[in-house]
């Protein structure tokens, strides 16, 4: 029962919309209406600047830190129930009961979930996205590639095999939530990361 309990929490923590919650705050607006439309920190960039989408940022990070800890807090001994509870956060994120089951991609979630599981491989993982952002400017295919490199390392370092197919799975799942980014990165129709977007004034 403290289990189910665990991942219900840690899927309705997960469902938090901190992209949301600081755009009606600080803007008076839906962010889910101007640019992507994703409540992530990279479309809070655009609308919110940089200040409040470090908010949103933060916010999404702690979600994935916090959901893990609370595992081991209550001494859960389990790498399996371990991972669940970091899938269950981020599928919060990404379908939030709060928004109707609608949500993020949940990169920045997972990484608070894989900085909670290994702290080298989520720097490592950093260092790829940032590198990705410098040449490319695209926030979708530096997200893709750095939980690629997650993957890689996972194997590399010798991870619990748990850690591995969770990296798997959200590797693919970022690749399922990033399929119109995709499509658009084929088309050359992306929109690259710090394009600013005007809030219209009613």
């Amino acid at each position: 029962m403290k289990i189910i309990l665990v991942i219900i929490i840690c899927y309705l923590l997960g469902s938090v919309p901190f992209g949301y919650i600081v755009g009606k705050l600080f803007k008076k607006i839906d962010i889910r209406e101007y640019g992507s439309g994703n409540i992530g920190a990279t479309n809070a960039f655009r609308i919110l600047g940089p200040v409040l989408a470090s908010l949103v940022l933060i916010g999404d990070i702690g979600k994935g830190v916090f959901s893990i800890y609370l595992v081991r807090f209550l001494n859960i001994d389990s790498l399996f129930i371990l991972i669940i509870a970091g899938l269950a956060v981020i599928c919060g994120h990404d379908w939030s009961l709060f928004l109707r089951f609608k949500g993020g991609k949940g990169v920045a979630t997972t990484f608070g979930v894989i900085f909670s599981f290994n702290l080298v491989i989520s720097i490592l993982a950093v260092i790829v996205w940032v590198i990705i952002i410098i040449f490319t400017k695209y926030a979708s295919l530096a997200s893709i590639s750095s939980l690629t490199a997650v993957v890689i390392f996972m194997i590399l370092l010798k991870q619990p095999y748990e850690y591995v197919i969770f990296s798997i799975i959200i590797l693919i799942l970022t690749v399922f939530k990033h399929k119109e980014n995709i499509k658009r990165l084929r088309l050359g129709k992306e929109k690259k990361f710090g394009e600013k977007i005007e809030i219209r004034k009613d």
